[in-house]
């Protein structure tokens, strides 16, 4: 009797722990699902932008950041003694490079994983930012459309512009993050203070970020206080702090670089030459390569692709320029019919963006794409958080557009697995690279476009320094000044071109010996010709005077 008083009561008491944990399971899922499904996701997405990635040749743009990344990690944190480009990267590109070197050492694949990386936070922050508060279907929805615009950057002109060297593409993830944190947030001055420092963080990296980011923000928010103060009679605090908040990180910013130069950092190149009007007789054709290269950046260059396949990517990527564009149009509405803060602000940075682009610099087809990069984003979260809601709310866009989406998204997937697919192309001068490490030639000098990828390509055991005019002078653009020091450095070698015809990647034998003289050795290495002497050739590279840097580059 007393086992079976005992055995009953034990069984409800089993029972119950069963349907606890049960329970517990059931309330676990949703943050699961929101949790877990992005984070694999991120994994999938980012094996898949690798391997894209990989189909590119690492060149020398890229190659540079990466050794800056280098001399980050090794303590020169300001970048002391570097003459960078026109852009810095310093305050985000930069320092992914230097966690992945301290992961995977230094070589060619350090510009890959790191280009990878940041295009994946490129698509999910946009993903998030254009669900913002919404739930269920319609922040699924959201998110899939934005998402989608942007997952799959077609083989080619679009992988290199968007998925290999930093630029101008990577600083759209301090201001997603920006307009992330205005979108979620509480209205407080704390968060005022932290959007003015991810806008600093975003131009201390890439000037962009005040035309695409601050000056937006500034003009929205302080117009919204305006329009509030005349017909309500009060004062938008949230947004007057918002607008004073990026109009400050401008200033702040100058401080900041001032400041890192005061104290021995990096100096970058002036930007006075780039920043003009493009003459209004040009206006045409500016506007004309504009729109080609807007297909490249949403994958939609159809001319001149090399296969059927890839034509048809391309026709199909016309659904993400369109959804981008619908977004873009909703915007514009939405700025004079009460949209929400962020939309606002997007509409207004992705106008602002195409309009710089298009008349504030001398706009290229194909090579000016990464000037107008961060439209892409911009247009793609648009959709999703415009064209998302209209098609919910509406009964025949749900029932005949939704499904259509769906299926754009599953070729878009296939697309890009199918770009994952390719061969990796090997580093622009991986070959010469191991060249010269395995005759044990590790300091030399060379062109541009075959300095900075050889250095890199060779792990650092080969260094390739950047000159101009066949060797009489160091080259100031992504280079660190130490390399020309010949108290620091012995460089024995130039590598060159066979008789009196250089190019892009080499100087012609001939100019080189104009400077240095007869080599004492030469090899031949495929295309080039190695020459090497008894002597430091620096001895000869004439240094820069104080004139010509400071005519050169500004802060």
């Amino acid at each position: 009797m007393l086992k079976s008083v005992r055995g009953q009561a034990d069984v409800p008491a089993l029972d119950e722990g069963r349907a606890g944990r049960s329970g517990g399971w059931r309330a676990a899922r949703p943050f699961l699902a929101w949790g877990g499904g992005p984070a694999a996701a991120a994994v999938l997405l980012f094996w898949c932008y690798l391997r894209l990635s990989q189909t590119s040749s690492v060149n020398a743009d890229g190659s540079g950041i990466a050794l800056q990344g280098w001399a980050m990690l090794h303590g020169n944190v300001l970048l002391s003694g570097w003459w960078l480009a026109d852009v810095s990267f310093y305050a985000f590109e930069t320092p992914v490079d230097a966690l992945v070197e301290a992961v995977h050492g230094l070589n060619a694949d350090v510009v890959h994983i790191a280009a990878a990386l940041i295009y994946m936070l490129l698509v999910l922050t946009s993903a998030l930012l254009a669900r913002s508060k919404a739930r269920g279907a319609e922040g699924l929805t959201r998110a899939l459309i934005a998402a989608g615009v942007l997952v799959a950057p077609v083989l080619a002109l679009g992988t290199r512009v968007l998925i290999l060297s930093p630029d101008h593409t990577g600083v759209a993830v301090p201001i997603l993050l920006a307009l992330l944190l205005m979108d979620r947030a509480r209205e407080r001055w704390w968060a005022a203070l932290a959007v003015c420092a991810l806008l600093i963080w975003a131009q201390l990296d890439d000037p962009i970020a005040t035309f695409a980011a601050a000056v937006p923000i500034a003009l929205v928010c302080l117009a919204r206080a305006a329009v509030v103060g005349l017909l309500r009679r009060r004062i938008a605090w949230y947004d007057v702090m918002l607008g004073v908040a990026a109009a400050a990180s401008y200033e702040l910013t100058h401080l900041i670089v001032s400041a890192i130069r005061a104290h021995g950092g990096f100096t970058t190149h002036s930007l006075q030459t780039v920043a003009k009007l493009t003459p209004y007789a040009d206006w045409a054709g500016q506007i004309r390569a504009t729109g080609e290269n807007l297909l490249i950046l949403f994958g939609a260059d159809f001319y001149e692709q090399p296969s059927a396949i890839r034509a048809a990517i391309a026709y199909l990527h016309f659904a993400g320029l369109a959804l981008a564009f619908a977004g873009m149009a909703a915007g514009i509405v939405g700025l004079v019919r009460g949209a929400d803060r962020v939309t606002q602000i997007l509409t207004v940075a992705a106008v602002v963006t195409l309009v710089a682009g298009s008349i504030g610099t001398k706009m290229i087809a194909i090579a000016g794409a990464h000037e107008i990069a961060i439209a892409a984003p911009f247009g793609a979260v648009l959709a999703g958080r415009t064209i998302g809601p209209w098609v919910l709310r509406h009964r025949l866009p749900k029932i005949t557009l939704l499904p259509v989406l769906g299926v754009v998204l599953a070729c878009y997937l296939a697309a890009l697995g199918y770009g994952a697919s390719w061969s990796p192309a090997r580093a622009q001068t991986q070959g010469l690279a191991d060249w010269l490490v395995a005759h044990h030639l590790t300091n030399g000098l060379g062109r541009y476009w075959a300095a900075n990828s050889t250095t890199l390509a060779s792990g650092g055991k080969a260094r390739v320094a950047a000159v101009s005019g066949s060797g009489r002078y160091p080259r100031p653009w992504v280079t660190d000044s130490s390399w020309y020091d010949p108290a620091q450095t012995y460089a024995n070698f130039v590598v060159a071109l066979p008789g009196n015809t250089g190019n892009a990647f080499a100087y012609s034998e001939s100019s080189v010996q104009h400077v240095f003289g007869k080599p004492d050795q030469e090899y031949q290495y495929g295309p080039y010709v190695i020459m090497v002497w008894n002597k430091n050739l620096l001895l000869q590279v004439r240094p820069l005077t104080l004139l010509q840097v400071e005519g050169a580059f500004g802060s």
